[in-house]
Parts: structure tokens; C-alpha cells; sequence
């Protein structure tokens, strides 16, 4: 009678830290990726920054040449 309620109980704890233990992953890995995103984002702005200043440039050169 007793073996059956340790066996249980065995079970429950292992289920409670391997739960935890997902947890733990889930929330480290979601702020990772959050810290990832923001820098991706941030170049993904200078890129478009440089890629208006290439514009620019392309269309004052061209505005030379013409002349």
C-alpha cells in the first residue's frame, strides 16, 4: 500500500521540476528572442537609413551628370 503512494509521489515531483524546468526555458528563451528582435530591428532601421542616403546620393549624382 505504501510503494504505490511513494511511487506517486516520485512521479509528482518529477513531473513538478521537469515543468518548472520548462518554464524556466520558455521565459528565457521568449526574452532572448525579444533582445534578438530589438536588435534586428535597430539595424534593419540603419539599413533603411542607409539605404535612403544611398537614394539621395544616386539621384544628386544623377542630377550632374544631366547638367
Amino acid at each position: 500500500m505504501l510503494v504505490p503512494i511513494v511511487a506517486w509521489a516520485a512521479a509528482a515531483a518529477v513531473a513538478v521540476v521537469v515543468l518548472g524546468f520548462c518554464a524556466y526555458e520558455i521565459v528565457w528563451k521568449t526574452n532572448r528572442l525579444r533582445r534578438d528582435v530589438a536588435k534586428l530591428q535597430v539595424a534593419a532601421d540603419q539599413l533603411t537609413e542607409l539605404r535612403d542616403g544611398l537614394a539621395a546620393t544616386q539621384q544628386r549624382a544623377a542630377a550632374v551628370r544631366t547638367r
